[in-house]
């Protein structure tokens, strides 16, 4: 857990964190795994580009890349009313 300079900041961070969390539909330590994994990946890419190389690691989104929904199965026996 990363050290806060003040209560008032570990309750911002918190708060972030959880409606991420509540946007994603995932528990708060999986928003906060992803938001470290794009800050890290931000700062790789921007590292890189101050060194004036393109960097081969496509940006992050906090967004996943496709919803889990049964409907996108190539089943229809599995479906049920």
């Amino acid at each position: 857990m990363p050290k806060f300079a003040s209560h008032a900041e570990y309750c911002r961070h918190h708060r972030k964190v959880f409606l991420l969390a509540l946007e994603l539909k995932v528990t708060p330590a999986e928003a906060e795994r992803r938001m470290k994994e794009v800050e890290e990946r931000e700062r790789h890419r921007a590292r890189m580009a101050r060194a004036g190389i393109r960097s081969a690691l496509p940006p992050l989104s906090l967004k996943p890349e496709q919803p889990n929904d049964f409907r996108r199965w190539e089943a229809p026996h599995m479906m049920r009313d």
